[in-house]
């Protein structure tokens, strides 16, 4: 049998042609166009677990906080030392029975101002929210740390949660029937807590959750105003309404939030679904 020349046969390969070559490039960005949102949904997914972890392990310190407080929730702050300038964020009152302030921070919070989503907040106005409130930030009027702790005495330096804050009056209007009593894990103020005891629905109770703090940047820097983030303070404030407050629920995990209930338990919910009665500790 005759062979060819080692040379010859060499000289006999097919490169590739650009329309092959073409074609490889485009296969390889259609997968690319695919898996990249599958990845990001993965990463997304994971972030959201990461921080429903973090709300079950502030449940267990609030569980730890009520025993040695006779069944009394925190409230939104305390005074230090008998002086009104000085006070400490419910985070910051926490710690000691957390012993980790990472576990404050949603791993998916906006570190930075931002303009909101339209679905959620259409009108914001000049107003830029911030998922994650730091003490490093700005220094600002109200001139407190990252949970809104009066600075030099914060213990918890970045907040991403706020509370159920609503006091009795802080619904709208034609919520609830005229002389009816509802609120949220306070009474009349946001600093005067409730009791476990006075908790009628506390697995249908919304109690802390993620959240962001919102405010013109041209004056404050969203991002320093810890005492804003710390609680959802008004039925307005929740995801039942899409208007531009100080502070408000965050949907930061495909379109909803995670949430911890009264008794502990731990719920993804999605924006706007929510019901006035899931705020308020009575029973409806």
């Amino acid at each position: 049998m005759k062979h060819l020349p080692v040379a010859h046969r060499a000289s006999t390969r097919r490169a590739f042609t650009l329309i092959e070559l073409l074609v490889v490039i485009a296969i390889i960005a259609l997968l690319a166009a695919i898996l990249f949102p599958v990845f990001a949904r993965a990463r997304e997914n994971a972030r959201k677990s990461s921080c429903s972890n973090n709300l079950k392990q502030i449940g267990l310190g609030l569980m730890q906080y009520q025993q040695d407080f006779d069944g009394y929730y925190p409230g939104s702050e305390q005074v230090i030392d008998a002086n009104p300038t000085r006070r400490m964020s419910w985070p910051s009152i926490m710690l000691p029975y957390i012993k980790n302030g990472q576990v404050f921070v949603c791993p998916s919070g906006e570190k930075s101002a931002f303009a909101p989503n339209p679905l959620y907040i259409p009108s914001p106005g000049t107003r830029r929210y911030c998922g994650v409130t730091d003490s490093t930030a700005t220094p600002n009027s109200f001139g407190t740390g990252g949970d809104g702790t009066a600075l030099g005495f914060e213990k918890v330096y970045q907040l991403s949660y706020g509370r159920n804050l609503i006091p009795t009056g802080g619904w709208v209007g034609t919520t609830w029937p005229t002389g009816t009593i509802h609120n949220g894990f306070v009474t009349t103020g946001t600093t005067l807590s409730v009791n476990e005891a006075e908790v009628e629905d506390s697995a249908g109770t919304i109690h802390i959750m993620d959240a962001w703090t919102g405010t013109d940047p041209a004056t404050n820097n969203p991002c320093a105003l810890g005492n804003s983030i710390r609680g959802i303070q008004a039925e307005d404030r929740t995801d039942r309404l899409p208007t531009a407050t100080a502070s408000k629920v965050a949907a930061r995990h495909f379109d909803g939030f995670n949430a911890m209930f009264g008794d502990g338990h731990i719920k993804f919910l999605r924006w706007s679904t929510t019901k006035a009665g899931d705020w308020s500790i009575q029973k409806d």
